[in-house]
């Protein structure tokens, strides 16, 4: 009952993580009137999250050796609260920004630190299931905003609503710490506690590939998020509507995969699942690209089955790979790296688009599927280690 209890909260964690990740993009139409900026201000605050969960995702294993995976995840959930709570009562553009600080480093924290545990002890099935309830938070943000604004409330009561649950589970996580504690003690038992400097484990066989898998692949669903629609409608002809709807598709199915995902890990080692991910990547690519009408639907929905398992997967396989005395660093790099992918290719292409063509959309993601998978190989070859 303790381990079901303990389990629960590590995945109420991950939903926590996943309910501010959409809100900003939702409540901005109606926020950007209230503070008299650009609309691409927005671009300002979004780079600003981004810049603070890199850097503290480097920090995150420094931090923990000093005061432990709990008292960490407290201390950032409750950044994040303070964040979203900040976004809600601000009435100065430049506010706005100060109160992205906290929501970026608590984000940051968050994701490298309970990912680094559940790598380091928890089964492959737990990893897909983690990511798959950041799929249910980042789905149930939207919504909550959406219900919020169509009944005239304003965008701000949204914001106070996600800051006050994520209020409700600092709460849940400070009665919580004595089973971080006590599952921490039984890790320190298997471990060298030694600290992992990020100059040592730069220079470990494959570390820069993995930090490769985690750049492209990243930016490839940030592509897919942010040029997904506009690539359906310039040249598929569809409706903002329908483009919108078929993108929804990507969406749900990478969280109903992550799903499925955790039960195909029972049959399927770590390294195949990676490989037949992204082969079904790849077919879904290539079946959006040449597809119309229904094909379109189907091109997407197995293009969020193939990016599915890659990203849980991926991290699950980091003690594997480089050791469980190394994990936590790596994975602070895997997600800063990460990060900077989503950061970086999406905008980037769309200047490609722009000055060319937006038939470029397939080939870019192809491209990155290919490196994905040569990476994937490589790391392999290189490490030379036992299949799990």
């Amino acid at each position: 009952m303790r381990n079901l209890t303990f389990l629960f909260i590590i995945y109420a964690t991950y939903i926590s993580l996943g309910l501010p990740d959409s809100l900003l993009g939702v409540a901005w139409p109606k926020m950007v009137g209230e503070f008299h900026v650009a609309y691409s201000a927005v671009g300002i605050i979004s780079m600003t999250i981004a810049i603070c969960t890199v850097i503290s995702s480097l920090q995150t294993i420094r931090i923990t050796q000093k005061i432990g995976t709990g008292k960490l995840i407290l201390g950032s959930v409750l950044l994040t609260s303070i964040g979203l709570i900040g976004f809600a009562l601000t009435q100065n553009f430049f506010l706005l920004i100060v109160a992205a600080l906290p929501l970026g480093f608590g984000s940051g924290a968050i994701d490298t630190s309970v990912n680094d545990y559940v790598a380091a002890n928890l089964k492959a099935h737990h990893m897909n299931w983690l990511h798959a309830f950041w799929g249910v938070g980042a789905t149930l943000g939207p919504i909550i905003m959406g219900v919020v604004l169509n009944n005239h409330f304003s965008w701000r009561n949204g914001y106070l609503i996600i800051g006050s649950i994520q209020l409700t589970l600092v709460f849940l996580l400070l009665f919580s710490l004595p089973l971080w504690k006590k599952n921490e003690q039984k890790t320190s038992k298997k471990s060298d506690e030694s600290t992992v400097s990020f100059r040592s484990v730069w220079k470990q066989t494959g570390v820069v590939l993995s930090l490769v898998s985690f750049v492209f692949y990243v930016g490839l669903e940030g592509t897919i998020f942010l040029w997904g629609s506009s690539y359906l409608i310039e040249l598929k002809s569809l409706s903002a509507a329908t483009a919108s709807f078929i993108v929804s598709i990507f969406f749900a199915s990478i969280t109903v995969g992550r799903i499925f995902s955790g039960f195909i890990t029972f049959w399927l080692t770590n390294q195949k699942l990676l490989i037949f991910s992204q082969i079904t990547l790849l077919i879904g690519i290539i079946t959006v690209a040449i597809g119309k009408g229904s094909m379109l639907y189907a091109g997407f929905l197995l293009i969020g089955l193939g990016c599915a398992a890659i990203f849980p997967t991926m991290m699950h396989e980091t003690p594997r790979r480089f050791g469980e005395r190394n994990s936590g660093a790596i994975i602070g790099l895997q997600v800063a790296f990460g990060y900077v992918g989503i950061t970086i290719f999406p905008p980037l292409l769309g200047v490609v688009f722009q000055r060319f063509h937006m038939s470029l959309f397939p080939i870019s993601l192809v491209i990155f599927v290919l490196i994905l998978f040569g990476a994937t190989i490589a790391i392999e070859k290189s490490k030379n280690v036992k299949k799990i």
